[in-house]
């Protein structure tokens, strides 16, 4: 950061010192503000000087151009979710609420989406994430389309001490050439780094394919795996963990058992010359949820395949036992 930043950070160390402008929130209007409004005020906030009461908001609407990558970083957390086995939480323009020493409120700043990546360890206080209480987010993304976060806010992030923030530039048509930059505090400043701290191995070039790509890419999401799968081995955890994930592997694996019994039935039918059914798929759907075993000893009692299927039915309701003969041609 240049020395005026580091100033300015100082500056924001100071109770009372801190002078907020225009020129801090390029892309941005002011509007005043007062405190007792600021919770009934439903528009999105680039920030709100709680010294001077003033607001400032992004000049151009909320568009696709802005939501698009935070919705997309949004999704990516549910997948990231669940190949690590672990949940992540997500806060989309969540509020960033500091207090002065009095309790009165300093400054209010809205990020576009803020990560949690252990959100079972963490308890916030509030409906906003109050920076000097609360643990503070993982990760903080901001869309820089229309606006430069870099001139007064990244500085402010730096001295509340969050650990990683995102700074995206998203296409060719936003204000500045089209990337990623990822910081990462190291001490008392931030280092932009080539990859993540959060999510590890996953480089700013990756992260900027995938919040911006639509469709994503198989490139964008064998980066995605990679990392979820690092992620999990790192903290100890893997998709089975994840209770989606588990249900889906518990269909699979009975998916599985039951096409490798449809077949071992069909083909013990095919070697006593008996056609109950035309492919494993017409069995499997015959069979339903009938044990092996119940399964196995019609196949090899019938006597043709309307007894194979009668049996079926009979083992299916319950109402054959192993001991019932076999009976004649239906």
């Amino acid at each position: 950061m240049s020395a005026a930043s580091l100033d300015e950070v100082r500056a924001d160390r100071e109770p009372g010192s801190t002078r907020y402008r225009d020129e801090d929130f390029p892309g941005c209007v002011s509007f005043p503000l007062p405190a007792g409004r600021l919770e009934h005020y439903e528009g999105r906030l680039e920030f709100w000087d709680g010294g001077t009461e003033t607001a400032w908001k992004v000049c151009e609407p909320t568009s696709i151009y802005h939501e698009g990558p935070s919705q997309m970083l949004v999704q990516m957390a549910g997948q990231f979710a669940m190949l690590r086995g672990s949940r992540i939480a997500c806060y989309g323009s969540a509020d960033l609420l500091r207090r002065d020493a009095t309790g009165r409120k300093r400054w209010l700043m809205q990020a576009d989406v803020a990560l949690y990546l252990h959100p079972d360890r963490v308890r916030l206080q509030g409906p906003a994430i109050y920076v000097d209480a609360d643990p503070l987010p993982d990760v903080v993304l901001e869309v820089d389309h229309t606006t430069d976060v870099r001139r007064r806010k990244l500085g402010i992030y730096m001295e509340s001490g969050f650990p990683e923030i995102w700074v995206l530039v998203p296409w060719e048509s936003s204000v500045r050439r089209p990337g990623l930059a990822i910081h990462v505090r190291r001490g008392d400043g931030y280092r932009e780094e080539r990859s993540s701290r959060a999510f590890p191995g996953w480089k700013a070039e990756e992260i900027h394919r995938a919040l911006t790509e639509a469709p994503m890419s198989e490139v964008a999401w064998r980066a995605l795996e990679r990392t979820a799968r690092a992620m999990g081995a790192r903290e100890g955890t893997k998709p089975e963990d994840d209770p989606l994930m588990r249900s889906i592997s518990l269909e699979a694996e009975t998916r599985g058992r039951m096409e490798m019994l449809a077949g071992n039935v069909l083909t013990v039918l095919k070697a006593r010359g008996i056609a109950a059914a035309r492919d494993p798929a017409e069995l499997r759907e015959l069979l339903g949820a009938l044990s092996g075993d119940a399964a196995m000893e019609a196949a090899l009692a019938c006597t043709d395949a309307a007894d194979f299927r009668r049996r079926i039915g009979e083992q299916g309701a319950g109402s054959l036992s192993a001991g019932d003969p076999p009976s004649g041609p239906g």
